[in-house]
């Protein structure tokens, strides 16, 4: 059966029953419908109704002088009539609807829904059967295209919109003149989320809105632009500045401390970047520092950096600690007013001693040994045995932070008249 329904002559009978079958069915009908002299046909001579939804509404006036609105889009058609001429009538929809407008003048006015193409021997009901109209002059006018950018915070990192160009700049709105005065601004919107290089984007839709950013439902022409984005990476490389917090410890002292990296490349708007100077590091807690060594220490990131191109920074830190060192055998020095005397030392037994110094290394490498003078007074001491105390003499420019200890307060001596 499917191969004889597949042959090309077979179709084309089959459509020629149908078609004989379908006039014969409306000569029929047609026939019945204008009978009157009361005989009933065997199939009876009944009626039908079909509603069809959204007709569209035709409007028929000048297009190029006056804008029309209150015209519907779509109205509701009801068609009544015998079945096969209703529903011949809505399978094919050879007909219009439309408002006649042609001979109307400027201004509002109630005009009826009117139809062609419809059988009169259907009823035809059209819901609603008039409409109210404003007729306007048409207005022509052109406008600059403004683009916003949207989610400019969104760009790849580092990166900033610069300029934004729209081809063509301007565009032409055609409506009716009241609704072209109200006109405030015409825009485009690109989304420029993940941008970092420029670029072009295609077809952009253009939007008219009024002062209160309401769209207006006008004509534009063209009805969509290109839009060129131009991107940069406004960028600055800055110094970076140590800063540090707390105390050392008492007998720690910090020799140097050194940035491994001493500059930043930082990335922000170029007005931020005018006025930047230094990036700082996160404070380093000196209290924390015992020895020498590395650290790595973050970076403060102001707000309105987008980025920089390393956040930590390493810090080479030098320290020393207190230490003690000994010189050995400082002679003690005094001076002989009576040349007929000998002095001898009893305690300690030799006319020297130990001194200690204590103190950073760094400080006390600066310590001569000819610096450090021990001296008792003898003065006019009588012979005989004497405890007397060592004075210690210290130049001037030496460190305060050196402390300094003799090896003895105090000697005793043993002077005697030489014969």
């Amino acid at each position: 059966m499917n191969k004889w329904l597949e042959k090309p002559w077979v179709i084309r009978v089959v459509a020629l029953i149908l078609s004989v079958l379908l006039f014969v069915v409306v000569a029929f009908d047609e026939n019945v419908y204008d009978n009157d002299d009361g005989f009933e046909m065997p199939f009876g001579n009944t009626n039908e109704t079909q509603t069809l939804d959204d007709v569209p509404v035709q409007t028929q006036i000048d297009q190029e002088r006056y804008v029309v609105s209150g015209v519907p889009e779509t109205v509701t058609v009801s068609l009544q009539g015998s079945v096969s001429l209703v529903t011949s009538t809505v399978l094919q929809r050879n007909f219009d609807v439309f408002v006649n407008l042609e001979d109307t003048g400027t201004g509002t006015h109630t005009v009826p829904i009117e139809y062609s193409g419809i059988p009169d021997r259907l009823n035809v009901y059209i819901e609603p059967q008039e409409v109210e109209v404003t007729i306007e002059e048409r207005a022509s006018l052109e406008f600059n295209v403004t683009i916003d950018t949207v989610n400019r915070d969104k760009v790849e990192e580092g990166y900033e919109v610069a300029n934004v160009y729209s081809d063509p700049e301007q565009i032409t709105v055609t409506s009716s003149k009241s609704i072209v005065d109200k006109i405030a601004i015409v825009k485009g919107f690109v989304d420029v989320s993940g941008f970092s290089e420029s670029q072009t984007i295609e077809n952009v839709p253009v939007k008219v809105y009024d002062s209160q950013g309401n769209e207006l439902n006008v004509r534009i022409d063209p009805p969509t632009v290109d839009v060129s984005v131009d991107m940069k990476n406004p960028n600055k490389t800055v110094p970076i500045s140590i800063e540090t917090e707390n105390e050392l410890p008492e007998d720690v002292r910090v020799t140097s401390m050194e940035l491994e990296t001493e500059e930043v490349q930082v990335f922000a708007a170029e007005s931020y970047l005018d006025q930047l100077e230094e990036i700082a590091t996160e404070p380093i807690d000196l209290s924390q520092i015992s020895e020498s060594g590395t650290i790595e220490v973050p970076l403060v990131i102001p707000s309105d950096v987008r980025k920089v191109n390393s956040e930590t920074v390493n810090v080479n830190i030098e320290v020393e600690t207190i230490e003690e060192e000994t010189v050995e055998d400082v002679t003690i020095e005094y001076e002989d007013e009576v040349d007929e005397l000998s002095v001898s030392f009893i305690e300690p037994d030799t006319n020297s001693m130990n001194i200690t110094m204590r103190g950073f290394p760094s400080d006390l490498s600066d310590v001569a040994t000819a610096d450090l003078q021990l001296t008792i007074d003898i003065g006019d001491l009588a012979p005989g045995e004497h405890q007397l105390p060592v004075e210690l003499s210290t130049p001037e420019d030496i460190p305060e932070e050196i402390e300094f200890e003799a090896e003895y307060d105090q000697v005793t001596i043993n002077i005697e008249q030489e014969e």
